[in-house]
């Protein structure tokens, strides 16, 4: 549980003060669900899931290094305006969660096989476009295949996936998280935000054989 430390905290869309301000916290007030830091313009946000079930962010510590927020330890990532996390850092497990989302599992846990052995580009876009569950991401393969964004035969996403990942969130009515950027090898697909590994449809960390 993190506690604000501020008279007024306002409760953002996404991780900038461009983003819109949907609420306030006030001093003493309790954040429970804070699952991860997140640098972004000069600053540090603590991310939590909203009463909506969507994401939202709090300035954690401001660019001039102001402490707004008083997020407990177990709280993974920057805590030191200017701080980066490598590449090959250790990848914190967000949400307590193998692949980041605690709604989506491993891509071998889904019914389809071609979501089992080639889905991890088509997972990324359903989280991109703010998809948090199995089932929603289960309908949007069928939305995909009726609409040939998505191949038939291997789940090959033969769409702009940073397009869909857009259509996919105004479908749904989930949010569009411009700030989760893909990575990847030479066969696999995964996405980070500031660095840090967001979600791996199979398990954080996960790159394979390498390229």
């Amino acid at each position: 549980m993190s506690r604000v430390l501020v008279n007024r905290l306002n409760v953002r869309e996404g991780p900038s003060t461009n983003s819109r301000s949907l609420a306030h916290y006030e001093t003493g007030d309790i954040i429970k669900s804070g699952n991860l830091l997140i640098a972004n313009e000069g600053r540090i946000w603590l991310r939590y899931k909203g009463g909506s079930g969507n994401d939202r962010y709090v300035c954690a510590i401001d660019n001039d290094g102001s402490i707004f927020i008083d997020v407990p330890s177990n709280v993974p990532g920057p805590r030191q305006l200017g701080n980066t996390v490598p590449n090959s850092a250790p990848i914190p497990r967000t949400n307590n969660s193998d692949t980041g989302v605690p709604g989506i599992p491993r891509q071998r846990q889904f019914n389809d096989y071609r979501i089992q052995n080639w889905g991890c580009c088509f997972l990324c876009t359903c989280v991109k476009g703010g998809l948090t569950t199995k089932e929603q991401c289960e309908d949007c393969f069928n939305w995909g295949l009726q609409t040939n964004r998505i191949r038939s035969n291997d789940c090959y996403v033969s769409c702009n996936k940073e397009q869909w990942a857009k259509e996919i969130a105004n479908k749904y009515g989930t949010t569009y998280h411009s700030d989760y950027i893909y990575q990847k090898n030479s066969h696999h697909f995964w996405l980070v935000q500031n660095g840090v590994e967001i979600f791996n449809s199979a398990g954080l960390g996960w790159r394979g054989k390498t390229d």
